[in-house]
């Protein structure tokens, strides 16, 4: 009887034991996600930061407000006429995108959270640039692109602004 006991006891501390350990192994992997998380975020907003990401959002805005509505249709024509103020700020367009699609890619990989891609892509200036300007001058470049990701990302990104004007 003794011996039974103890077997149940050895059993029920082994089971305590393995829980414990199974516990340490999820905090660890849950502070590793959000070292992971931060150092990612660190990133991003410092590439936002940049002087070059700058310069693509300073040259498209001008862009945009020289042509009138129909910037995204003159920077087709001129681009594919190969004229020089359009080749000039050929690779702001795509810079942009990459940036906020970078941070959507991260997300729908399963790295981040949404939290991640509304607080990385959705509270910046940058982010009407990308719609206002960028997404129209690449749909007039390319009028067959894939807007699939640019959607998901505003889908993202209005959600982010319907949960902070929801009421408490």
């Amino acid at each position: 009887m003794k011996s039974q006991s103890l077997l149940v006891l050895l059993e029920v501390l082994s089971t305590l034991g393995a829980l414990g350990a199974a516990l340490g192994a999820y905090n660890a992997a849950r502070a590793t996600r959000q070292a992971m998380e931060a150092q990612l975020f660190l990133q991003i907003t410092q590439e936002y930061a940049t002087p070059t990401l700058a310069q693509s959002l300073r040259q498209l805005r001008p862009w945009a407000a020289e042509h009138g509505e129909q910037f995204a249709a003159e920077f087709g024509t001129r681009l594919a006429a190969g004229q020089a103020d359009a080749v000039a700020i050929d690779q702001a367009p795509r810079q942009v995108l990459f940036h906020f699609l970078t941070v959507l890619r991260l997300h729908e990989a399963g790295y981040v959270p949404e939290a991640f891609v509304q607080q990385a892509a959705c509270a910046e200036q940058g982010l009407d640039v990308l719609v206002q300007i960028e997404e129209p001058m690449r749909q007039a470049f390319n009028p067959h692109v894939n807007t699939k990701e640019f959607d998901h990302l505003v889908q993202l990104c209005h959600s982010a602004v319907h949960q902070t004007a929801a009421p408490p």
